[in-house]
């Protein structure tokens, strides 16, 4: 079963600042989907995140050192 939250995200009242996002263009889906997680598993994600990131700026200045 969804919770309040969810359901307030993926339904979004109308003239509400949920609506107003979704409109604009925000994926909601992405929060519910982050929602669903414990802490412990968000805070998983983001460390991959961060490994993932760390990976391409140095691939990136690699790269710029090569062709300086």
């Amino acid at each position: 079963m969804a919770s309040q939250a969810e359901q307030r995200l993926l339904n979004p009242a109308p003239g509400s600042a949920i609506e107003s996002a979704q409109k604009f263009g925000i994926d909601l889906t992405l929060l519910v989907e982050r929602l669903r997680m414990t802490p412990t598993e968000r805070l998983h994600a983001l460390q991959q995140a961060m490994i993932s990131f760390a990976q391409v700026r140095g691939v990136a200045r690699a790269t710029k050192r090569t062709y300086d």
